[in-house]
């Protein structure tokens, strides 16, 4: 009977030992594919609570780790960097952790540190100032240690590349502002002061048209002349339909937007000046009508981001919405008033599309209104142009889509002598204004446009550049055709120049 007892014992710890602790394996690298010793591993429970223990918990200098985390479960799982690198840390949620489990090939990502001191409108140091980052697609990058210090200073891991940097001053006083500020980093960046403006409260009451106080509505505050959105946390109204948020003084539109199962429409108030504590009094949401239906192109592709702009068919007056972008599947619902209206599906981006209009569409109840979007092209190469260096002849080709209003056009210019400045002639001017007008104008080719070609000095077919040629929107433009042309200054060129064949772009809605 002792030996059953002893092996029943021995058995019981086994299986006790097993069910309580797992093993996690892998091999974490850097972003070209190195292995990265001294990574530290922490585990948290994913729904919360509990303190597991980890062991075993860095890598080694092959990048590779077996760790035990007791008790098993599920986990969230974090790699954090060595101290040579930015600590930005990698998260692996709901890792289900129960015998051994092999996660693979993590990697860090290439992350660099931020460094600064926030200081308010008197130039004092803010401490506790809540700092985050957005990267390109407006998602939120972890980020640690992102309050600023008792010196106002703050120091975080941020990926490299496009980033938004949010500076959130919210509670501390003296007032001041919040403040957004675009980063495109390539190594580690000191951003010196960072000065907030002084804040002043800008607040509203909304309300139905019945009196009745409406939740959860988001307001965007732009500055009336440029129309740059402002970044405004804590900007949606609580359940008595009070909404504040602190701006620095300037003038501003303001838009109210609700969610959508309200089914009320959006307001905006516009020129509103704010230079003190301002409040805007009682803003009524009117009811309204569901608008719907699915945006595609030509070709029957669908894309998200597609825009619907709506305008009274009587005075061409725009009339604002909320969330007014198609869905993946290129469906879109806003709410909209009653009446007659043109309706604008405008594509996102750069695709080849141009954007349609549907004119004199009556609104008296719930309705269905699809698109279409048809094909355009960037432009054609038309004729032939003349050598410069090498015998290489400039190449053109339109960037983007001829499209009124589109201010991401250009017209790229390679194949030609490395380092050279080149000048863009084209008519009709699509431009708001000329930009360059030098010595090689010419009389019936204006405006000029002057950029100086990458590429290494001199070097046949090295040179490459894109000049920006942002389209204003203006009707009488619409269905006219852009003919462009390139010179480069070469003096292996005819009359020390090299030119492109033309570009003939037609201009579409």
């Amino acid at each position: 009977m002792k030996i059953h007892a002893l092996t029943f014992l021995a058995a019981s710890v086994f299986l006790a030992a097993r069910a309580d602790a797992g093993i996690v394996t892998g091999t974490v690298v850097n972003a070209l594919g190195q292995p990265v010793a001294q990574v530290n591993l922490d585990a948290a429970p994913s729904s919360g609570g509990g303190n597991p223990t980890v062991s075993n918990d860095s890598t080694n200098a092959l990048g590779q780790f077996a760790t035990t985390i007791t008790p098993d479960g599920v986990y969230d799982i974090t790699f954090n960097p060595p101290p040579t690198m930015a600590p930005y840390p990698v998260v692996l949620k709901d890792v289900v952790v129960v015998g051994t489990v092999n996660l693979g090939t993590i990697v860090l990502p290439d992350a660099v540190t931020l460094t600064g001191t926030v200081r308010n409108y008197l130039n004092q140091p803010v401490a506790g100032v809540n700092l985050d980052v957005l990267d390109p697609s407006g998602n939120l990058e972890p980020t640690s240690n992102d309050t600023t210090d008792v010196f106002g200073n703050f120091n975080i891991a941020v990926l490299k590349g496009v980033n938004t940097l949010q500076i959130d001053p919210a509670g501390l006083l003296p007032l001041s502002a919040p403040r957004e500020i675009q980063l495109n980093l390539a190594g580690n960046t000191a951003l010196g002061n960072v000065t907030l403006q002084q804040g002043f409260t800008l607040s509203a009451t909304v309300r139905r048209s019945n009196g009745t106080a409406v939740a959860n509505v988001d307001i965007d505050v732009a500055s009336s002349s440029t129309k740059q959105k402002l970044y405004t946390p804590g900007d949606n109204s609580n359940a008595t339909g009070l909404v504040d948020v602190v701006v620095p003084a300037g003038t501003y539109d303001v838009e109210f937007c609700p969610v959508f199962n309200d089914h009320l429409q959006c307001v905006v108030q516009t020129n509103k000046v704010v230079t003190t504590t301002t409040n805007l009094g009682v803003v009524t949401l009117p009811a309204g009508v569901v608008l719907s239906g699915t945006v595609q192109a030509f070709n029957g592709t669908k894309y998200a981001g597609v825009d619907v702009d709506l305008f009274l068919a009587s005075t061409g007056a725009e009339v604002p919405l909320c969330l007014d972008n198609t869905a993946s599947n290129g469906s879109y619902q806003v709410i909209v008033p009653t009446g007659t209206f043109h309706v604008k599906f405008t594509p996102p981006g750069c695709l080849p599309l141009g954007s349609q209009q549907v004119n004199n569409v009556v609104i008296s109840t719930n309705k269905t209104q699809n698109g279409t979007l048809p094909s355009v092209s960037s432009g054609t190469v038309v004729g032939t142009g003349t050598p410069g260096t090498g015998g290489l002849v400039p190449t053109i080709a339109g960037v983007c889509t001829p499209r009124l209003g589109n201010a991401s056009y250009g017209v790229a210019v390679a194949n030609a002598r490395g380092g050279a400045t080149a000048f863009l002639s084209f008519t009709p001017n699509v431009l708001g204004a000329t930009h360059v007008s030098g010595p090689f104008g010419l009389a019936n080719e204006k405006p000029l446009l002057r950029i100086k070609l990458g590429g290494a000095a001199g070097v046949a077919g090295a040179g490459s550049g894109t000049f920006e040629l942002p389209i204003k929107n203006e009707p009488a433009l619409l269905g006219l055709t852009l003919k462009a042309r390139c010179f480069v200054v070469d003096p292996n060129g005819a009359a020390d120049r090299a030119w492109t064949p033309y570009l003939h772009a037609t201009l579409v809605l």
